[in-house]
């Protein structure tokens, strides 16, 4: 009895949140400290040496992306100033902006309708969603030359939230200040960009529709993400990347093959996420069902749409989000572009969980669970088999337990002395013995951490002014 007690006591609850949301980034957090620059890092940090930091911008909007927020984010990296100690300060401030990110959506998401811990709860299993579902947790949380991808998913939260809080009265500060957050955001990645035009379009059209009047703040949202999308896309950057002979295949710009490709990964990719995605449902719903009920005149008007069109919307997203890949390259993502892809899905579908838990209670008057019971428990279980056997997790664990991840930065600045004290051109490194997957992006390169050796025109190769043979 007094067990039971000292649970069901709201601030005891939250304590064993805050103490599992501590488990679960620790590791991450540790990590961290172990990080040390690798591949397009130094093509970077040298391009910025060499062409300053707007010629850098001028140049690769020129010659390979479209991204003009990516590359302002790329050319901030830290070795252009001299500094190792940034690419471990970096990772630790971008996890802790993402945890607060995701807590002020999920509040703006539940109008702060609901207890701490509850908010605290649904906070911490959507984060430990997505990072079990990262298909590379190096390059989303380690690899600084893309965090541009990270940043995105970060701020489209805060986006969310501040649409969420001010969706009933949009004046004209507010759209204005979504528009600049659109542009900010449709810059940094193609996907971000994919998933902003389509849901601001849909925002839209069918507000308009629903309203039978033109709703004109969604219409300059639109308007705005679409514009500055077209010029991302048509930069002549992504025209001189497509045409350099880094995709030979003769399937680029095949409409059908780029359409029957997107649906195939799309379907396979949401396939995977789904099992953990249902289970996370059988928590939402509860909670969405209580704020149903607490809901006064006007409240929740973002989740006011009808479940087939948000369903519509979200499938036609992912579609979306694959299609421009295989029209370009005739190839899926790259991993780290799926991890954007899979925050979005993550999102997008904890959104329709709310959409069709009030639209059934609203429709049909039923009956839905509002507490977890036994249920809870199992549901428990579940996600602790998931953090016992996913990869991501133990990947990180076992890198700090066994040392590995300490071992290999020994390495790396033990390679980085003997080359700065190397007079000769030529310069023979040992090959690295440690290879701590949650930091380091494994690539067929012969390695991993430089990438470029015994190959030419290596982007470590370039920073050093050295060429390298492992030994």
């Amino acid at each position: 009895m007094h067990y039971s007690t000292w649970f069901e006591n709201p601030n005891n609850k939250l304590k064993i949140i805050l103490l599992a949301f501590v488990i679960l980034l620790l590791p991450f957090l540790i990590l961290s400290f172990f990080v040390f620059p690798t591949t397009d890092d130094y093509c970077h940090a040298l391009g910025v040496i060499d062409m300053g930091y707007w010629g850098y911008q001028e140049h690769y909007w020129k010659t390979w992306s479209g991204r003009y927020i990516g590359t302002m984010i790329s050319a901030t990296q830290p070795l252009s100033y001299g500094s190792y100690l940034g690419y471990k300060i970096a990772p630790i401030i971008l996890i802790s902006f993402y945890a607060h990110a995701m807590w002020v959506f999920v509040k703006a998401l539940t109008v702060n309708k609901l207890l701490t811990w509850q908010t605290a709860l649904i906070t911490f299993l959507l984060m430990f969603v997505l990072i079990a579902e990262l298909p590379i947790v190096s390059g989303y949380f380690y690899w600084y030359t893309g965090y541009y991808y990270t940043l995105a998913d970060i701020a489209t939260l805060y986006l969310f939230a501040y649409l969420f809080r001010n969706y009933n009265t949009l004046s004209t500060k507010h759209t204005a200040l979504i528009s600049l957050s659109v542009i900010i955001l449709v810059g940094t990645n193609e996907y971000t960009l994919v998933w902003l035009v389509a849901l601001s379009g849909a925002l839209f059209l069918f507000g308009s529709i629903a309203k039978k009047k033109l709703q004109f703040s969604s219409l300059i949202i639109f308007l705005v993400a679409l514009a500055f999308g077209v010029l991302s896309i048509t930069a002549p950057g992504n025209g001189v990347r497509a045409e350099s002979g880094l995709y030979p295949t003769p399937l680029k710009f095949n409409l059908v093959y780029s359409i029957q490709h997107s649906l195939i990964t799309g379907v396979l990719n949401f396939s995977k996420m789904a099992p953990t995605l249902c289970i996370l449902a059988l928590v939402l719903i509860p909670f969405a069902a209580q704020l149903y009920h607490k809901k006064e005149k006007n409240e929740f008007r973002f989740l006011s749409v009808h479940p087939i069109v948000s369903l519509i919307i979200f499938f036609g997203c992912i579609f979306l989000t694959y299609f421009p890949t295989y029209w370009s390259i005739a190839a899926p993502p790259n991993l780290r572009g799926q991890c954007v892809i899979t925050f979005w899905t993550l999102i997008g579908f904890s959104y329709n969980v709310f959409v069709i838990t009030f639209w059934t209670i609203e429709k049909y008057n039923s009956k839905v669970i509002t507490h977890f019971g036994l249920g809870g428990w199992v549901i428990a279980l579940y996600f602790f088999t998931i953090y016992s056997s996913n990869f991501n997790y133990r990947s990180a664990w076992s890198d700090i337990i066994t040392g590995r991840a300490a071992r290999f930065y020994t390495e790396m600045e033990a390679r980085t002395k003997q080359v700065y004290q190397t007079k000769d051109h030529s310069v023979y490194v040992p090959k690295l013995k440690n290879i701590p997957y949650s930091i380091l992006i494994i690539t067929e390169a012969p390695d991993p951490a430089w990438g470029s050796v015994e190959y030419n025109n290596g982007c470590a190769e370039w920073y050093f002014k050295k060429k390298f043979f492992l030994k």
